[in-house]
């Protein structure tokens, strides 16, 4: 308000020394000159200083705003300067009433940018566009009002009827304009902006047509209180100005959305009304002899808007080419995206699939164009269709597991999130962004089968524990009762009770031996040994499975330097491997396990006569949650591991030929050095 008390102090310094150089003809226009030029030019000034805090649209409309400003500002020191310069009585008509008529209707183009709806930056251009094409007909309808009035009536000081009605309607408009605008943003920050600037309107209509009495009626006197009119109203730009929101910040997803009508219909219609205008009004404002004239104006008024259209057809192609770059953008980046993106409409219908999802599908591109979503879902995730839609249908973001169906019938688990697109208040479109979970739901099988193998193994190490020592204690007994028993066939069976009760400690030592934790350094070991102790912990399971066993190894082999639990998890995985194919194909099996030496490395076969692993999958089994098992009986990651352990030895596991069924080679460095050792170790001893 601090900005209405200044402008009502200024109002009433400038009557008052207007009032006391009433008897000075020579200085009182220069004094009206000067003090008349404050008022418009504060209002710019204001709004220069804050020119920082607006964008887009929202500086379109105060710059359109202090244009106005500026060209009222003209008006004025026009009207006062003719004034000065030409020593005659103001008159009403002339090349300052244009400017000063344009002044009071910017207002009005300014709403056109509708700074209350945001910044917009891209529609700023176009706008701005808009406005010239507007103004210049604008000024080619004044130019006609004003041209004909001043040659039917002359210079006098009485207002033409015709400029006075064009004032007043005007400024109806503009006012009445401002008051919707102000309705339109209620509750919005721009609303107390339109509503300043509403007052002032309302007061500048109001002085204004009082203003307009006294000069219809011959009263007006310049440089007294008649000219509150030109002073009072330009109060309520720099108070509106300075108070009007800064623009906010927008996001990169509000700019994306920010929608961009096109408007060109502005431009090509101020065209086309030009001439239409032109012969409208020739019978009702004519000139005479100065007809000439006005066919001249015309053209130069039609050829002065040309490089508006052009203006508007480049501002036009270059928001096209700076859309379509930024379509293509983010289509190259849906496309290329690892993630399943699915774009349908709200019947679910396939509108758009990125290369990820088709091929995690197993569809082609104009495959899935002609399909829906229900024909990619499983079964079993039926009932989350039908909870998606709803909640997407209500506006919501849905987020949950999806079962799809491949094209050749396999199923895999998908993360997925839906999100509804809207267009004008209307949902047209669902985004749904998937993710395979399947490995990461294999990882967590692995981690609780982890989990579980290490509560096994600590289980099998309490119990052997516990087994070891009854078994001890049997063998001890029977060795007694050996030296006591003269009777053979006595004697017989406490050697087969001897047998069997070594045959079981045996055992509870090579599960002790693997499920202890492995010391870090390596030690030197018997390959021979390691295989015949780690085929003794399936040895019971694999006669029951009807699995015969054929065992060769090489004689004099060198010994090597391996971690002795690891070797046997690879081993004993083998072994397993081939137990579980032979019994699922035939229920029936033979295992050949054979150790021999080539140059430097020692292998170690594992071969078996089950079905076998064809060529197709061959290059995958060593990959990890790689498995030919059912879902449950497979973890996928026990060939990785073994290859990892072979590799780390310095050796390698790979997959031999063989005719029937399949083999595979262990190999592993020999270490003669650590041979040689051990071996001066044990001749010492």
């Amino acid at each position: 308000m601090a900005w209405l008390l200044c402008g009502a102090i200024y109002s009433g310094l400038y009557v008052l020394i207007g009032y006391l150089l009433q008897g000075h003809p020579g200085v009182l226009p220069w004094f009206r000159l000067a003090a008349l030029l404050v008022p418009p030019s504060t209002g710019v000034v204001v709004i220069v200083r804050r020119r920082h805090v607006w964008s887009g649209c929202e500086w379109l409309f105060w710059a359109t705003i202090a244009l106005g400003l500026m060209m009222s500002a003209v008006g004025l020191v026009g009207w006062t300067a003719d004034a000065i310069l030409l020593a005659h009585d103001v008159s009403w008509l002339g090349w300052h009433t244009v400017f000063a008529l344009f002044g009071t209707i910017t207002p009005l183009f300014a709403l056109l940018t509708q700074p209350h709806r945001g910044s917009r930056d891209r529609l700023a251009a176009t706008t701005a566009v808009d406005i010239a094409g507007i103004a210049v007909m604008t000024g080619f309808l004044y130019s006609r009002f004003i041209l004909a009035a001043d040659v039917l009536a002359g210079e006098k000081l009485q207002l033409p009827l015709s400029l006075l009605a064009l004032s007043e309607l005007q400024q109806v408009l503009v006012f009445g304009g401002m008051t919707v605008a102000a309705i339109v943003a209620r509750g919005l920050p721009w609303g107390p902006t339109y509503r300043r600037l509403a007052m002032g309107f309302f007061v500048n209509l109001v002085i204004l047509s009082i203003g307009h009495v006294e000069i219809w009626q011959g009263l007006y006197r310049a440089g007294f209180v008649y000219d509150i009119v030109w002073i009072l109203p330009f109060a309520f730009y720099p108070w509106a100005a300075s108070m009007a929101p800064e623009t906010a910040a927008i996001s990169m997803d509000d700019q994306s959305a920010e929608p961009t009508p096109s408007r060109p219909w502005v431009v090509f219609g101020a065209v086309a009304l030009i001439p239409v205008l032109d012969l409208a009004l020739r019978p009702i404002l004519p000139l005479g002899a100065l007809e000439g004239y006005r066919d001249l104006f015309t053209a130069i008024t039609v050829l002065s808007v040309l490089p508006l259209l052009m203006a508007r057809l480049a501002v036009e192609r270059g928001g096209a080419r700076t859309a379509d770059e930024k379509r293509r953008l983010l289509s190259a980046a849906v496309e290329h995206a690892a993630d399943l993106i699915l774009i349908t409409d709200t019947s679910g219908k396939v509108q758009h699939a990125n290369g990820a999802f088709c091929r995690a599908l197993g569809y082609g591109a104009p495959d899935v164009a002609k399909m829906r979503v229900a024909e990619f879902v499983a079964k079993e995730s039926a009932g989350e269709l039908r909870t998606m839609a709803a909640a997407v249908g209500a506006g919501e973001v849905w987020r949950g597991t999806l079962v799809h169906r491949r094209n050749d019938s396999t199923e895999f688990t998908a993360a997925a999130a839906v999100v509804p697109l809207s267009l004008d208040n209307r949902i047209t479109h669902f985004v749904g962004v998937e993710r395979d979970i399947t490995p990461d739901m294999q990882l967590r099988d692995q981690l609780i089968h982890a989990e579980r193998l290490a509560a096994t193994g600590q289980l099998v190490s309490g119990v052997a524990h516990e087994l070891n020592n009854p078994l001890q204690s049997i063998i001890g007994f029977t060795e007694l009762l050996m030296t006591e028993e003269r009777r053979e066939h006595v004697r017989a069976d406490l050697q087969h009770v001897r047998s069997q009760a070594e045959r079981a400690a045996k055992i509870v030592r090579n599960l002790l031996t693997f499920v202890r934790r492995a010391p870090i350094q390596r030690q030197s070991s018997d390959v021979n040994d390691l295989v015949r102790s780690t085929l003794a912990l399936r040895a019971y399971e694999l006669k029951m499975n009807n699995i015969e066993v054929e065992e060769s190894y090489a004689d004099g082999l060198a010994p090597v330097a391996v971690n002795r639990g690891e070797i046997q998890q690879v081993l004993l995985n083998l072994i397993l491997n081939a137990e579980q194919a032979m019994h699922t194909a035939n229920a029936r099996g033979r295992l050949v396990l054979r150790t021999t030496a080539s140059d430097a490395n020692i292998t170690i076969d594992v071969e078996d006569d089950g079905p076998g692993i064809s060529p197709a999958i061959a290059g995958q089994i060593f990959e990890p949650f790689f498995s030919t098992k059912e879902v449950g009986q497979g973890t996928g990651l026990g060939l990785s591991i073994a290859l990892g352990i072979a590799e780390a030895h310095g050796g390698s596991l790979a997959l031999a030929k063989t005719k029937i069924g399949c083999c595979f080679r262990l190999t592993l460095p020999a270490a003669p050095a650590v041979a040689e050792e051990d071996a001066a170790v044990c001749a010492a001893v």
